[in-house]
């Protein structure tokens, strides 16, 4: 059994440098692509697309598959959230074209409206921060986990 000293408590918190940059550089080019199909009328909000369901797990089991860290696979999570509740309120705040159960809302779990744009937006932030964050930390670390095993299972299976 190997010891589990501060280095590999690193490359486990911070993953590999390639792989780190690879999660990350991917989420940040889906989420470029995600606001411009938001941009152009698609149904691409976190409640609407249901493709999300798909892919914030692969996400999170292809960090740790990767071994890009739990860290950037949680931030890249969380980036999604991010992007899922403030995205959309954001571009209805600065194209002046918000209402009140319109695209550019955030969503809402308990059918609550807020009154203004700037409102939405920063309803939109506080919620990926509170619930957003800590969503991200649950399934972001048991997606590492899923995908780090997957990978101890397959290198057990290939040198045996």
């Amino acid at each position: 059994m190997e010891k589990f000293g501060a280095g590999r408590l690193r490359a486990v918190l911070l993953g590999v440098r390639d792989a780190r940059r690879t999660l990350v550089g991917s989420v940040l080019a889906l989420l470029s692509l995600a606001s411009v199909a938001f941009l152009l009328g698609l149904p691409v909000r976190l409640y609407d697309f249901t493709g999300w369901l798909v892919l914030v797990p692969v996400i999170a089991v292809g960090g740790g598959l990767a071994r890009a860290g739990v860290v950037p696979t949680v931030g890249s999570l969380w980036l999604v959230g991010l992007w899922g509740y403030s995205f959309p309120p954001l571009v209805g705040y600065l194209t002046g074209e918000w209402m009140g159960a319109g695209r550019y809302t955030t969503p809402r779990m308990l059918m609550f409206a807020y009154g203004s744009a700037r409102a939405e937006l920063l309803g939109g932030l506080e919620t990926s921060v509170n619930a957003g964050l800590l969503l991200a930390v649950v399934l972001g670390t048991a997606g590492y986990a899923v995908g780090a095993g997957g990978r101890r299972l397959a290198s057990y299976a290939r040198s045996s």
